[in-house]
């Protein structure tokens, strides 16, 4: 049903090398790259885009928890994992910030009409 490069990395078979380059960083530079054509001005444009950057970030956290311990080197592995940790702690602060002080990070004449 689902693809097998997904579901193989999901369930912790892929390697470390590709779960950081392919499915973290690769990943990660395309997203940026479909958020250069997005509408800033656009209240709801940037909320979807927010929210499916949670959703491949935390895509992004599981697959590279379970891929972790992939490497010849457990220490990698250790780092990865606090790693992981630390951006789930993170994020949530993150979102906090943005939702409640988004006045701060979006100027407030966004959605009402020019002159």
């Amino acid at each position: 049903m689902w693809p097998r490069w997904l579901t193989d990395a999901l369930s912790g078979k892929a390697s470390l090398a590709r779960a950081f380059w392919g499915y973290g960083l690769g990943v990660s530079v395309a997203f940026s790259v479909i958020g250069a054509f997005i509408d800033i001005e656009s209240r709801v444009a940037l909320t979807v885009y927010l929210l499916a950057g949670l959703g491949v970030g935390i895509l992004q956290s599981v697959i590279m928890w379970r891929c972790a311990y992939n490497s010849p080197s457990k220490l990698l592995g250790r780092v990865l994992r606090t790693a992981v940790i630390v951006g789930l702690v993170i994020v949530p602060i993150m979102l906090y910030v943005i939702f409640t002080t988004s006045g701060s990070l979006v100027p407030s004449n966004i959605g009402a009409d020019a002159p």
